[in-house]
């Protein structure tokens, strides 16, 4: 078997992965980073494809705006009651960007991890990870299908960004997220003449406790999906397709034929497991960085993969790399947490149609909820307090 040695590698080449591997060479070009990745790019993955205010600023941070560049930008988002009422508000802003895109993943991933390799990381396509030996006291040990055939990789720090059924983190004996804190959603492509006006959720009675989105990635198609909690799931009569059927049909898509429709999986990041394992870090789906209201993952993922990231070369260059990634979990928790638990509870309210009814309503005659609905869907709002839903029940009864 070949050896190789590096200073940080990368499990997983999607968003999160791919921008650590940036963030990484740009603070560390010394150092030596490289991305495994299991499936050959460009691949297509399962999403909803939108790119919210937060990815935009750390394309931004990464100097790789040009991704987005002549792209269609998205500046409003919809939300429909299941009463049919709904209010249209602006993106929030997140560094210096209020508005958003929708790419497609296969496209948006591979120009991300062309822009990694750009910046000087080796990095291994089609090369799933096999075994993982974390002793603590030294590199961690990797076995994985290399270029030229098997190959075991000494890293001195890891970043496991390999997605929600991550083989690093059941390596390491991280259980998976039961199916109260998963969910499971389809999507497909569509298309019309006139194409799509807004970004747009909808709650509709006939769907809940799912919901369904409507993201318009060009002049004529769109990202459509449904989602909803896996234990809720369970307990249905419908299965994914009809779900995505139905939700087409009473937004007025009969005549739309869905193609390249997918299920997949969202670990929520209403139970986030401990991230850091010695030398190893989880981020990204494998760490269940994942909006449990909107289903978003993105915008997380890339954050915490650049912090990560930063964590872990400051480290190796100063030596202390035996504990490269010390402090990241109690920073992850502290930037997103109760952003993930005011979203929590934001889905809860909103899986019930009365009280889903009752915001839209409140929000129509007051803006700043319509703002405060939007944040904690694509942003990183927090405002759901009790106070809060004490002055949402008062307007939405007016």
């Amino acid at each position: 078997m070949n050896v190789r040695a590096c200073d940080l590698l990368v499990v997983g080449g999607g968003p999160a992965g791919a921008a650590a591997a940036i963030a990484a060479r740009r603070a560390a070009p010394e150092l030596e980073t490289l991305v495994l990745d299991r499936q050959r790019f460009p691949r297509d993955k399962a999403c909803g494809d939108g790119l919210g205010p937060g990815v935009v600023a750390r394309l931004a941070d990464l100097e790789a705006g040009g991704i987005v560049r002549g792209r269609r930008p998205v500046e409003r988002l919809k939300i429909v009651a299941p009463s049919g009422a709904e209010v249209v508000g602006e993106l929030p802003a997140i560094g210096e960007s209020a508005r958003g895109y929708v790419v497609p993943r296969s496209e948006f991933d591979d120009a991300l991890l062309t822009r990694a390799r750009e910046a000087g990381a080796d990095v291994w396509t089609g090369s799933r990870l096999q075994g993982l030996d974390a002793p603590g006291d030294g590199p961690v040990r990797v076995e994985a299908g290399g270029p030229d055939g098997p190959v075991s990789i000494n890293a001195r720090a890891v970043i496991a960004a390999d997605g929600a059924r991550s083989d690093v983190r059941r390596l390491l004996g991280v259980p998976y997220n039961d199916s109260a804190h998963t969910g499971v959603a389809i999507r497909a492509y569509v298309e019309r003449p006139g194409g799509f006006e807004h970004m747009a959720f909808y709650f509709k009675r006939e769907l809940l406790p799912a919901y369904g989105w409507i993201f318009p990635i060009d002049e004529r198609g769109a990202n459509v999906g449904v989602m909803i909690d896996a234990a809720r799931f369970r307990r249905q009569e419908r299965n994914l397709p009809d779900m995505l059927e139905e939700f087409l049909r009473s937004s007025g898509h009969a005549s739309l034929e869905p193609a390249q429709s997918r299920a997949y999986m969202l670990p929520f990041a209403s139970h986030v497991p401990p991230l850091v394992h010695g030398r190893v870090a989880l981020v990204g789906d494998a760490g269940s960085m994942i909006n449990p209201f909107s289903g978003e993952g993105i915008a997380y993922g890339m954050a915490a993969g650049i912090e990560a990231a930063t964590r872990a070369v400051r480290a190796l260059r100063s030596g202390t790399d035996d504990r490269p990634f010390e402090g990241f979990d109690g920073w992850f928790r502290r930037r997103f947490g109760e952003h993930f638990r005011a979203s929590a509870r934001a889905k809860w309210l909103a899986q019930r149609a009365w009280i889903a009814d009752f915001g839209v309503r409140a929000a129509r005659r007051r803006p700043e909820f319509v703002r405060e609905g939007i944040e904690l869907l694509v942003g990183e709002g927090t405002a759901l307090s009790w106070r809060s839903l004490a002055r949402l029940l008062v307007h939405g009864r007016s």
